[in-house]
């Protein structure tokens, strides 16, 4: 069964990144094996953003990590919805002493590296 919070046509989920303060509010990792990545599902149902795709080989090097980065998304996904403010991914931050950067990637906003 495939839907619009299931972009990859999959019903596996790797894991759920849940909010705290709204249950309803989870988001799932997904593999999608057509782009060799990982996938969030609920960020485009909750927030109206689109979904964050992040290579494998980045997830391979530090599953956590990467966890700890989409948390920290949606936190701010979180705050600007709580206080009707717009939101934008930001297009560069710095996660324990390396760069990443967002950028349009299709229908998903890639995750990557900076060199």
């Amino acid at each position: 069964m495939t839907d619009d919070t299931d972009p990859g046509g999959s019903n596996d989920i790797i894991a759920t990144i849940g909010n705290k303060e709204d249950p309803t509010q989870n988001i799932d990792i997904r593999y999608l094996s057509d782009e060799n990545a990982f996938v969030t599902s609920g960020i485009n149902l909750h927030f109206g953003e689109r979904e964050i795709l992040i290579p494998s080989q980045l997830v391979i090097v530090d599953f956590q990590l990467m966890g700890a980065i989409v948390s920290a998304i949606l936190e701010k996904l979180s705050q600007a919805r709580d206080m009707d403010s717009t939101f934008e991914y930001a297009p560069q931050f710095n996660v324990l002493d390396k760069t990443y950067s967002l950028e349009d990637w299709g229908e998903y906003m890639k995750l990557s590296v900076v060199e």
